[in-house]
């Protein structure tokens, strides 16, 4: 009881101005997501309001945290929503889901190589030019890259859709940007767990950081519980305290980022499936 009684002191007694800029962090992120969804929207010839993507966006956030298996709900919420209120093919949306997730995966591997970077004592160039190759790699094989992607995703689509994929690859503008938008969102998800750790007076190197949320991710991709639940979480406190954080600051730290990233983010989710038709395309797509 004092162990626990302690763990509930140290949450009451955080920075509200930090735990505030982490919340503006994280619907930061959601509208970010929202703008380079509709910019690669645009670079399959169609388009839809960003206030209707990121409402799709939200609502999917809720779906991914109530059903089993990441991403198993949100996803097609999204191509559902779009094609209900844009008028946007399924086949479309689904093209374009694909290719954010493809071009999330560059930044996704930078934040890798800066993780590891953390631990080589200044000796990181061997793991920069292997970054470096790996991501010319991917751009000089790329039609391979995407029909493995496509396969990671499991996500079947038509050869006139993976043509439009492939289309992409050559507006180079387009993706400059959307990578710079992933880059971003990525970035904010390691100063949204700096704010939470400074919340508490604790103060983490930026590289162990980038280990951590590329932990968090890896924790999520394997969870089989509704958004990760217990899974995550004890992947999260494990990862923290192998590094020397003190449980008496893990288990808070955890705490406030799953009440950030998962509970509010559920809360605010459901208020949306709910107030703006969600619930109506839902259940059309499982009636499909």
């Amino acid at each position: 009881m004092d162990s626990a009684g302690g763990y509930f002191s140290a949450i009451e007694g955080a920075s509200l101005r930090y735990l505030a800029l982490a919340f503006l962090t994280y619907y930061l992120s959601v509208v970010l997501y929202g703008v380079r969804w509709k910019l690669v929207l645009r670079g399959v010839g169609r388009d839809a309001p960003l206030k209707e993507l990121v409402k799709a966006i939200l609502a999917s956030i809720f779906m991914n945290n109530v059903t089993p298996l990441s991403r198993s709900g949100g996803e097609l919420l999204r191509m559902a929503w779009v094609s209900r209120r844009a008028r946007i093919p399924p086949g479309v949306s689904a093209v374009s889901i694909v290719y954010e997730r493809i071009l999330e995966s560059i930044p996704v591997f930078v934040l890798f190589l800066v993780g590891i970077g953390y631990f080589s004592s200044g000796k990181s160039l061997p793991f920069v030019l292997a970054g470096i190759l790996g991501v010319a790699l991917v751009w000089i094989k790329w039609d391979t890259f995407v029909r493995l992607s496509l396969r990671v995703f499991r996500t079947d689509v038509s050869e006139e859709e993976l043509a439009r994929i492939m289309t992409l690859r050559r507006m180079h503008d387009l993706n400059l940007i959307a990578i710079l938008l992933s880059s971003i969102i990525w970035i904010l998800d390691v100063v949204r767990l700096k704010l939470i750790a400074l919340a508490f007076g604790l103060d983490l190197a930026w590289g162990l950081l980038a280990v951590i949320s590329i932990a968090n991710l890896l924790f999520g991709l394997i969870a089989f519980t509704p958004g990760g639940i217990g899974i995550i979480e004890g992947g999260l406190i494990g990862t923290l305290t192998y590094f020397g954080v003190p449980m008496a600051l893990a288990l808070p730290i955890t705490l406030l980022e799953r009440f950030v990233s998962y509970v509010a983010s559920s809360i605010v989710g459901l208020v949306v499936l709910l107030t703006s038709g969600g619930v109506e395309i839902w259940k059309a797509l499982r009636s499909q």
